[in-house]
């Protein structure tokens, strides 16, 4: 039963619903449900425009700056021994992932989810963080069982770290963006909180990818 196509669907894409709903009702005065799914249904759609700027970054950006992403990705994939740079390994892992995957969601929450008439307090733009960045990860997850063999609970206990770390991304870019919004009556204190709710995210998410740190980033970002 728990190694069937059926469950491990399940498995995947349950999780972060599940949490989404527990973070809409632990809100004092929850956000409209269909402004909600909505967001849910914007972090899920993030793959597409980000496989087309992955192209961009890997194809063209990667190689203008000198770097041969072509043999990274070999190395990395265990094709070839040899490979590896810093700097490709840097441009992969803090602009190729988490600038292009954070600065999606940022660009969500800014430019959509703060011209809600419902986002009129500070946790609402934490709720809303947290939901896109569910909306991401359950996509992001459920895309990763396509790969070949991945059909097993072994690949959905390991996906659940980063379903944690998404969530704790969208909860700190929520946090930042709302000492924005609400509680910094400085114009440049505000726009500068603005880029850290970016700019914290990126960071925290490059480091997650480029150090390989599934073992303690997890445990630190739920005490987080």
């Amino acid at each position: 039963m728990f190694n069937t196509p059926a469950f491990i669907y399940l498995a995947t894409v349950l999780p972060p619903m599940l949490i989404g709903i527990a973070i809409w009702k632990s809100d004092k005065f929850p956000e409209p449900g269909k402004f909600l799914v909505t967001a849910f249904l914007l972090g899920v759609s993030i793959f597409l425009p980000l496989d087309f700027l992955i192209i961009i970054a890997e194809d063209h950006l990667g190689p203008m700056l000198g770097l041969n992403l072509e043999e990274y990705n070999l190395y990395r994939k265990g094709e070839q021994e040899e490979g590896f740079t810093w700097a490709a390994h840097a441009f992969m892992h803090f602009f190729r992932a988490a600038f292009l995957e954070e600065g999606l969601k940022f660009a969500l929450l800014i430019f959509i989810c703060v011209k809600l008439e419902a986002l009129d307090e500070p946790i609402d733009a934490i709720v809303y963080g947290a939901t896109i960045g569910l909306g991401y990860a359950a996509m992001e997850n459920l895309l990763y069982l396509y790969a070949p063999d991945a059909w097993s609970l072994e690949t959905v206990r390991m996906r659940y770290y980063p379903l944690v770390m998404h969530l704790g991304f969208g909860v700190v870019m929520g946090w930042l963006l709302s000492q924005s919004l609400f509680n910094e009556p400085s114009k440049f204190k505000r726009r500068f909180l603005i880029v850290l709710s970016l700019l914290i995210p990126v960071i925290y998410h490059g480091t997650y990818n480029y150090y390989g740190t599934a073992d303690i980033f997890p445990i630190l970002t739920l005490i987080l």
